[in-house]
């Protein structure tokens, strides 16, 4: 229903639909500001994401490598029995930081190795370097995650601010203006017709003012 239907054509229904407008275009203003801090914001979290994501690929290949190189050494047996053993105590605790109303993940993950349990011939060098290999997977995977996390959010926020900002452009603020335009004419024509009213008025009152001082 449009705005100027839903209220009598008076000059309170006029003040109030120019506060209304007054407000929706000051809405639509901060709406935009946060929409293009939350643009800028989503971009840049893109391209970190991107970056991290070549750290985790790198960590990943480096980290089959060293367990290929570890079965061929040690032997595909003795690479399993290793990896039963715990190989790090890993804590993980997950923040939330605010940006323009969005709540972004905030991933501090602590990974501190154990010593490996050797046997009398010790434990292999291709045993050691591949856990320390999957160690390091683990650390980059906190900040991989934290990023992606947080892209996800802004988008999903950034889509909503867009379609905030697109129902003020294409819907409120124009039946706003329809409305105070319906209203500015009713109230024009109003005065226009009192204008002429009172002109006929003063004119008979004149005309009958003239004939009572000719009697």
């Amino acid at each position: 229903m449009a705005v100027d239907a839903q209220l009598p054509r008076t000059r309170s229904s006029l003040l109030q639909l120019r506060q209304s407008l007054s407000e929706a275009r000051e809405g639509h203003a901060l709406l935009e500001r946060k929409r293009e801090v939350l643009l800028r914001e989503v971009w840049e979290l893109m391209r970190a994401a991107r970056q991290h994501e070549g750290r985790v690929r790198e960590r990943f290949d480096a980290a089959h490598a060293a367990l290929r190189a570890a079965r061929l050494d040690a032997g595909s047996e003795a690479v399993r029995w290793a990896l039963l053993a715990p190989s790090a105590q890993t804590s993980c605790r997950v923040d939330v930081r605010n940006l323009m109303g969005v709540a972004l993940p905030s991933v501090d993950l602590t990974v501190v190795p154990e010593r490996l349990t050797t046997s009398a011939g010790g434990t292999p060098v291709a045993l050691d370097a591949t856990r320390r290999r999957w160690l390091e997977v683990a650390e980059v995977l906190a900040v991989w995650a934290e990023t992606y996390g947080s892209v996800w959010r802004v988008a999903a926020e950034l889509a909503r601010t867009q379609r905030r900002v697109a129902a003020l452009e294409q819907v409120l603020i124009p039946e706003l203006e329809e409305g105070i335009r319906a209203i500015e004419e009713t109230l024009e024509e109003a005065d226009r017709e009192g204008f002429v009213r009172t002109k006929r008025v003063k004119a008979r009152l004149e005309q009958e003012r003239s004939e009572a001082d000719r009697a």
